[in-house]
């Protein structure tokens, strides 16, 4: 009697607890009954929940392992989509199987050589690939179109929230979990109010009562998405995300090794869906910021750290890039072995350029100059309390100078709190039977579109309000740290114009012979130098003016 492995598979958690598999592996077991095999729990193999689109499935790789040792002699299956999805996949799989010697037994119709049959297998097959294309196309379009009513069925939602899903019961709303948001709440003031590093911030959570969804422990990765979540200020995104396969192959052909690869749309073109808050604007906002200081000016080599003053500050005008710092050494008779150091973009080396772009044609800065004009630019301002304080006012007044911004948003209040009570109204109406079915959805989309309107207005006018707040603070802040700086202006070491730089400078860039120097303080626009390259390869100041 020969012996049978039996292989069920179904692709979703849904039709996993309305028993497909049951009622398969019930089909199969009769099948295999009727044809004399012998079969076993043991060489039973199931796939709960995995798609048949892709062959990394535990079960058939498990089964595929055995079918190399001879375990068994049969394979029986209900039919060839259970198999694989694709018709590529159904022939690698029968090829594979019938080279170690193994039959497969379809219990819908058996299939064998004849060109009948291999003819009807790939039609299946293609029938097989098509159905599934149309049932992710509609699935979609679904999300797409919730998504641009205001509505998300995440398949996971961030630490924090919970989701009621519809299709197990639930009411299709996202709540917050309040003992999760309390720990996002207080990750966030670890890393914005209390100044902790991320590693700090992760030990803490570690040593803390709050234990992560998957995994025994919090990891770097896991905060670090954390704090980077709009979710938390109310602002979920659909459609953030392309996906494209990536084959493996030498040859360019798809392969079953191939991954998917993720890459971000423009801004543009993801769909905002709003979502309970958790943080207020204005936190996320300072943390977003020590995030991306914390990027520019990490301590990767402690030796160019010292070395580089403008390290993380230098971009280039041309091609968008970051300027780097490099060494050059050269030995002379009578100096011996001399290092200079230059500032160059990233892309001014043709081994940094992909896909057949020249390489970027901006000018390589030499350190030493380029850093005593940024220098001495920035120390005369700070310097200049008069001028620096008719810059901070100018930047303030432009700022914060829409004053009917709190009666727009009063208005948008009174227009929010006027169509809530509309669409009570018209339920109202429904219940009572004044509207037919047809009338009341059509007037509850057209109220439920500009209700969503006047809440984008709003949330455009109370951050407006939050932004103006933190300018007043920022200005004030700007002030007396510059005040306290003063004194050390006149000596500094190099710890402390590095420091002093991070704190006034934003960017600086590099076009050919130009420098702008965009500042991070409170300040209206930005200073433009112009340099001159002849002496010696050194810049030389020649015109420095606020604009």
């Amino acid at each position: 009697m020969r012996r049978a492995a039996l292989y069920a598979r179904v692709s979703t958690e849904r039709q996993e607890k309305e028993e497909t598999i049951e009622s398969q592996l019930a089909a199969i077991t009769r099948h295999a009954d009727r044809q004399g095999l012998r079969h076993s729990p043991a060489l039973t193999y199931t796939d709960d929940g995995h798609s048949g689109t892709w062959l990394d499935r535990p079960a058939l790789d498990e089964l595929r392992d055995h079918a190399r040792e001879g375990r068994f002699d049969v394979v029986v299956v209900l039919c060839p989509d259970r198999l694989a999805r694709r018709y590529a996949y159904q022939v690698l799989l029968l090829e594979e199987l019938k080279r170690l010697g193994i039959e497969i037994l379809f219990c819908e119709r058996p299939i064998n050589d004849s060109p009948d049959d291999q003819l009807l297998l790939q039609v299946q097959g293609a029938i097989a690939e098509y159905e599934r294309a149309k049932m992710l196309e509609r699935c979609r379009r679904g999300r797409l179109h919730r998504a641009r009513q205001g509505v998300l069925a995440p398949p996971r939602t961030p630490y924090g929230y919970v989701y009621s899903a519809r299709k197990y019961g639930g009411d299709g709303e996202i709540r917050i979990q309040e003992d999760e948001a309390a720990m996002v709440r207080q990750v966030f003031a670890w890393y914005a109010e209390e100044g902790a590093t991320l590693y700090r911030v992760v030990k803490k959570l570690n040593a803390s009562p709050w234990k992560p969804r998957s995994g025994k422990a919090w990891s770097h990765p896991t905060v670090l998405s954390i704090l980077h979540r709009e979710w938390y200020v109310g602002r979920a995104y659909y459609g953030r995300r392309s996906h494209r396969m990536q084959p493996r192959s030498r040859d360019g052909a798809e392969s079953p090794g191939a991954k998917t690869i993720r890459t971000d749309k423009p801004r543009s073109e993801w769909i905002e869906v709003p979502v309970p808050r958790i943080l207020d604007d204005e936190l996320f906002a300072r943390v977003q910021e020590r995030i991306q200081e914390s990027r520019r000016f990490s301590k990767r080599c402690l030796k160019r750290e010292r070395v580089y003053l403008l390290r993380g500050l230098l971009k280039c005008g041309v091609c968008g890039h970051t300027y780097f710092g490099h060494t050059y050494a050269r030995r002379s008779k009578s100096e011996g072995r001399v290092e200079h150091a230059y500032y160059g973009c990233r892309r001014t080396s043709p081994s940094a350029v992909h896909g057949g772009d020249k390489p970027c044609t901006n000018t390589r800065l030499l350190g030493a100059g380029v850093e005593k004009v940024v220098w001495t630019t920035v120390r005369d301002l700070l310097l200049d309390s008069d001028a620096l304080a008719r810059a901070i006012s100018a930047w303030l007044h432009e700022t914060t100078g829409n004053s009917k911004d709190s009666e727009r948003q009063r208005l948008a209040t009174a227009r929010l709190d006027d169509l809530r009570k509309q669409r009570e109204r018209l339920i109202d109406a429904y219940q009572t039977g004044v509207l037919d079915l047809t009338d009341f959805r059509s007037r509850k989309e057209a109220l439920e579109d500009r209700t969503l309107a006047v809440e984008h207005e709003l949330a455009e006018l109370r951050s407006a309000e939050s932004r103006r707040e933190l300018a007043t603070r920022q200005a004030a802040g700007a002030q007396a740290v510059v005040a306290q700086l003063r004194d050390r202006l006149r000596n500094p070491d190099f710890e402390l114009k590095r420091a002093i730089l991070r704190l006034a400078v934003a960017k600086v860039v590099v076009i050919h012979h130009r420098l702008e120097i965009h500042l991070a303080l409170p300040v209206s626009g930005s200073f433009d130098l112009t340099l001159d390259w002849g002496e010696c390869y050194r810049p030389v100041l020649e015109r420095a003016a606020l604009i």
